[in-house]
Formats: C-alpha cells, sequence, structure tokens
C-alpha cells in the first residue's frame, strides 16, 4: 500500500481553541509515534498508539469543543485502525492526526515548528518505505521560520539550509540513507528551534 502524505499546512483555525493544553498534550503523544519508528524503536510502538488512544480519550471532550464532529470520528477511526497496521503506517497514522488537530489550532510559530517537523517524519517514512514520489516538500515547511527568523537563530538556520541541500541532492539520487540522514538532521535542528 503506498504512503501518500496528506499533510496539510497548519491553518488559520475556524475556531478558536478551547483547549490548547489538550491539544499540545495529544500532539506530543502523536509525535511520538513516528519518533519511535525514525528511532528505531518499532517494539514500543504499539504501546505508544495505545497511549495516544488513551490520551485521545482524556482530551476529546475538550478537543471536541473546537473541532467539529467529522474530524473527531475521523481520528476516532484511525487510532482504532492503526493498531492492525505495520509501524510505518502507524507512524504516517499519527502524522495524519496530527495536521487533523493542527488546523484547529491558532497558526504560530510552535505550530509552524511542528509543521517542519510532521514533513520532515513524513519524508522520513517516505523513504524508508521506498516511496520516492510525491515527496514532501520539506523545504517549503522550512520557508516561514527561515523568513521570520530576523537573525535570531542563524547558525542553526545555515545548518537546516545545508541539511536540505543534502536532502535535496540525496532525494534527485534516490539515496535512501543520505535522505535519512539529512531528515534526522533536520529533525534536531527542529528540536533545536524549539528550545531557544
Amino acid at each position: 500500500m503506498p504512503l501518500i502524505p496528506f499533510l496539510v499546512p497548519a491553518l488559520v483555525a475556524t475556531q478558536a481553541p478551547v483547549a490548547p493544553q489538550a491539544f499540545d498534550r495529544f500532539q506530543e503523544l502523536l509525535e511520538a509515534i513516528p519518533q519511535a519508528l525514525i528511532n528505531g524503536r518499532t517494539a514500543s510502538m504499539r504501546g505508544l498508539v495505545a497511549k495516544a488512544k488513551a490520551g485521545w480519550d482524556q482530551a476529546r471532550p475538550e478537543i471536541r469543543k473546537a473541532m467539529p464532529e467529522p474530524e473527531a470520528t475521523f481520528i476516532d477511526r484511525q487510532l482504532a485502525s492503526m493498531k492492525k497496521m505495520r509501524p510505518v503506517e502507524q507512524a504516517m497514522g499519527a502524522l495524519g492526526i496530527s495536521s487533523t488537530l493542527s488546523r484547529f489550532q491558532p497558526r504560530s510559530r510552535k505550530q509552524d515548528l511542528l509543521q517542519v517537523d510532521r514533513l520532515a517524519m513524513a519524508a522520513w517514512c517516505s523513504v524508508d518505505s521506498g516511496q520516492w514520489e510525491p515527496f514532501p516538500n520539506v523545504a517549503a515547511g522550512f520557508k516561514p521560520l527561515i523568513d521570520q527568523d530576523k537573525g535570531q537563530h542563524t547558525l542553526t538556520l545555515i545548518n537546516v539550509q545545508a541539511a536540505l541541500k543534502r536532502l535535496d541532492e540525496s532525494h534527485k539520487k534516490r539515496q535512501a540513507v543520505g535522505a535519512k540522514k539529512a531528515l534526522k538532521e533536520l529533525l534536531s535542528l527542529v528540536d533545536a528551534l524549539e528550545k531557544a
């Protein structure tokens, strides 16, 4: 089954978020799933999916105040089906849920960082599956962060641009090892930007 990332850029929410902490906690649980795949901890992924499901059950009443029922139902179904999926599919499922949630969170630097994180993780999953096209546009995800930086994180962004260049070269040559290495570096740089 081909993996087609359906990550939508984080947009300004149509409704004001009622419980930003509920969104943030659930987003963290979701992020742990693809991170486990990328870090070679696939044995822990079923447990992480179960944690995400429990986190959703707890956060759903609050999140539901800011999210229409069709999206909440999608999350219910996706989490239920993820129990039976292969690790790379679980990772992509978590990224899809995270993207859906972001549509109902206000646009911010934090959301831009989360979007770049999702794009890099989706690209890593695509490379891991041998799917080079369509390929997530990781560079476009970084553009708002680079444009808005105003010299605050110059060294980190120079490293981002160098890693993006290596990713582009590896993508063009279909070099999985190089692409995965560049993507892991980009994920580390996103972590550095989150802490800055």
